[in-house]
């Protein structure tokens, strides 16, 4: 039997090691991450399905050979496909479906030997930066209960810095992995546009700002996360990404050159900026400044905040009104504002009253924010900036309030009233300050190039995080910079009172 100190001392690569050299087996590793989450998931609600019975199933066939092969994983309840069980993005509409044979990047982990044991919580869809949701509740912030872990792969960052797992898959098409990284303490990597399959059943998802990958307790595991993830055959691809010539875990051995980084702490989608962020930003600067690069203050001009903030509206909106179209196919009835939560269902309606013309707009500004970043990304290896404006949320500050979600479900469910959305000035008002909260993180899914959360700064106990991206295609920079930054500044050990 594994203590849990044994387990918490080692990050994935580390129990892949000890499994190998056959002084951990893997079930005792997997009875290890059970008993954590045993421990911890009734005060801070992180799992969304319990799959643990799949896992012994699991440890019946070979271990598989990569270097996280045994490592207990826990799947972001989004995207993953797992066969024979319900992706159900926290949604009650879902939870009866189940999928018909793994996703590629599923079917990636289960190659590399990984234990699949549960799936997280997030918010319906993944369509908010909280993890609450009707099905699922309230998900928790293991650095102080009364907060949010962020989302929408909240579930996933509050298990690793709860250190049920050393790892969680996670997904991000505004911010969610880096955002519940940055407010939970561990390392969120969302990877460059096309690197990742999310086949066989997408090509893309919110008109490519979605990616799929890791938050971890260290770089080297999302390294190797993201090796095995690039390796798994695409079944189709929409998007080129050039593929790397060394795997990103050898590429942390190599020597670091002195990087030309750009630093900003004026976000693009509006909204102000908090003093212990700033102050979380000037340290990282003075951190990069210390180990020898060369900092510059400089930001790329994306397009301004009506414009990137409509887009970003538009194609959200549009794309969610598309999978309620998917699901009523599926399902083979029509879908109600009853079945879904109030806010769901305003973007719902939202996306069926926005124009083709409109939603071809939207796509063009996404292109052409693209071709902005490759332009400045000519001139600096890297963009630092804060991840989030302000300090963690505490639970359901975020979220709508009973007054406002009633409100919603009579104008747009009994009444039918959605025409009234379009132009309307509150609905503007509401969704420019959701999108300020997000005004650091959504114009790198827009732009799809590479980014990450590093813990490198805490502020009464709550941890800040420091984003940093590169041009597309660049994870190697990105991941050599983060390790160069961990061992300069470790967080390994730096975890919740639990």
């Amino acid at each position: 039997m594994i203590t849990f100190d044994e387990y918490r001392r080692h990050d994935g690569i580390g129990l892949a090691q000890k499994i190998a050299a056959g002084d951990f087996s893997r079930e005792e590793v997997l009875q290890a991450a059970l008993a954590r989450l045993d421990a911890v998931n009734p005060g801070l609600n992180l799992l969304a399905q319990d799959l643990r019975s799949h896992a012994q199933a699991q440890l019946k066939q070979p271990a598989g050979g990569s270097v996280l092969a045994g490592v207990p994983l826990l799947l972001k309840d989004l995207l993953a496909d797992m066969q024979g069980v319900a992706t159900g993005c926290a949604s009650s509409l879902l939870m009866g479906i189940k999928a018909q044979q793994d996703s590629d990047l599923t079917a990636a982990y289960r190659q590399a030997g990984m234990v699949l044991f549960g799936k997280t919580t997030l918010p319906e869809w993944g369509l908010m930066p909280y993890t609450e949701s009707v099905l699922h509740g309230i998900t928790r912030n293991p650095w102080d209960v009364e907060h949010t872990p962020g989302g929408s792969s909240g579930g996933a960052a509050a298990a690793v810095a709860a250190q049920v797992v050393p790892i969680a898959h996670g997904g991000d098409g505004g911010g969610s992995i880096r955002i519940p990284a940055a407010n939970c303490g561990v390392f969120g990597l969302k990877p460059s546009r096309g690197r990742v399959s999310m086949g066989p059943l997408l090509v893309d998802a919110w008109q490519g700002m979605v990616c799929e990958h890791a938050l971890t307790r260290s770089v080297r595991d999302s390294a190797a996360m993201l090796d095995i993830a690039a390796a798994a055959p695409q079944t189709a691809r929409l998007y080129h990404c050039p593929p790397q010539a060394t795997s990103f875990l050898d590429c942390l051995q190599q020597p670091l050159p002195r990087l030309r980084i750009a630093v900003t702490d004026t976000p693009w989608l509006g909204g102000d900026v908090a003093a212990p962020i700033r102050a979380a930003h000037a340290d990282t600067v003075a951190l990069l400044q210390s180990l020898g690069h060369e900092v510059t203050e400089a930001r790329p001009a994306f397009a301004d905040v009506e414009i990137l903030g409509r887009a970003m509206l538009v194609a959200v909106a549009g794309e969610t009104a598309k999978i309620k179209r998917q699901l009523q196919a599926a399902l083979g009835r029509k879908i109600s504002h009853r079945d879904v939560e109030a806010a769901t269902w305003s973007l719902i309606v939202y996306g069926e009253h926005i124009s083709a013309g409109e939603a071809f707009w939207a796509r063009d500004v996404i292109n052409a924010q693209m071709r902005i970043a490759a332009q400045f990304h000519q001139q600096y290896d890297v963009l630092c900036t804060p991840v989030l404006p302000r300090l963690t949320p505490k639970v359901g500050e975020l979220a709508p309030s009973a007054k406002e979600e009633k409100a919603s479900r009579i104008m747009l469910g009994s009444l039918k009233l959605g025409f009234l959305m379009k132009n309307n000035p509150v609905v503007d008002r509401n969704s420019r300050q959701s999108l300020a909260y997000i005004g650091f993180t959504a114009p790198f899914n827009i732009t799809g190039q590479p980014a990450m959360s590093v813990p490198l700064y805490w502020h009464n106990n709550l941890p800040v995080g420091s984003q940093f991206a590169a041009a597309h295609g660049r994870e190697d920079v990105l991941l050599q910079l983060a390790h160069e930054l961990e061992q300069a500044r470790p967080w390994f050990n730096r975890t919740p009172d639990l």
